[in-house]
């Protein structure tokens, strides 16, 4: 990096905070970023806050750090380990793990709609069949 960029021990200890300095050295825009990187447009904000919860997949938010360091050309060891830090702290991907658990999703159920349904289609059938038996 050059001088332009502050170094990690001043305060950049956040991997969003590490990245977000990178991208400004590199004068990239938010939007920039995120489509080099095929990210939706708010995703470099979001990775730049470390709101890590609020990507649609949480769990992929390691890839997502991974894949924007590179972009921004950073150190992924030192990037990592920040990253590590904040995972412990905020624990990322327990949100995920609790919503997809097999026993919390809710039962499937038959709706009203798919019987009446079903029914419609087998009287249409029941119209088709006796209209083309009078006309034939």
């Amino acid at each position: 990096m050059t001088d332009k960029a502050p170094p990690a021990s001043i305060g950049l200890t956040s991997p969003g905070a590490m990245l977000k300095a990178a991208r400004e050295e590199l004068k990239l825009s938010e939007r920039e970023a995120a489509d080099r990187l095929h990210w939706m447009p708010g995703y470099v904000a979001i990775i730049e806050r470390d709101e890590y919860s609020v990507l649609l997949r949480p769990s992929f938010a390691k890839g997502y750090v991974k894949a924007f360091g590179r972009l921004v050309k950073l150190d992924e060891k030192e990037l990592m380990a920040a990253f590590e830090t904040v995972e412990e702290r905020d624990d990322i991907g327990s949100v995920t793990s609790e919503k997809t658990t097999p026993t919390e999703l809710p039962p499937h159920k038959t709706g009203r709609g798919i019987v009446v349904g079903l029914c419609s289609l087998f009287l249409l059938f029941a119209v088709l069949w006796w209209l083309q038996g009078n006309f034939s």
